[in-house]
């Protein structure tokens, strides 16, 4: 009985490590599309956006359990000429989930 109850526990922990390395994939795919656009693409305005496909796959495609938004910030924060945009992705098994990744894009204009 306690054997099946350990593999039980096993199992859902393996599959919490899953859905987190496929959250982190989701983040850090999402920064590196918004890094490589340009500098003064639309995208980069500073705002909040919610990913048009949600809820999303592990792969990103439509209909999955992960959500993912993003937020850049306003400008020159926090210094002249860059703005910070932080990726937020979450998912629910038994309890809610987040994971966030942030990184600095530059503005098309010094300061922004």
């Amino acid at each position: 009985m306690a054997f099946a109850a350990n593999t039980i526990s096993l199992t859902h922990n393996e599959k919490s490590a899953d859905s987190t390395s496929a959250a982190h994939a989701l983040a850090q795919q999402k920064l590196e599309q918004l890094r490589s656009l340009e500098l003064d693409a639309p995208q980069l305005a500073a705002g909040i956006y919610i990913d048009p496909a949600n809820p999303l796959q592990a792969d990103g495609t439509a209909g999955g359990t992960f959500t993912r938004r993003w937020v850049v910030s306003g400008n020159d924060s926090p210094a002249s000429g860059l703005r910070t945009v932080t990726v937020t992705v979450s998912w629910r098994d038994t309890r809610l989930h987040t994971t966030t990744l942030a990184s600095y894009v530059r503005c098309s204009a010094i300061p922004c």
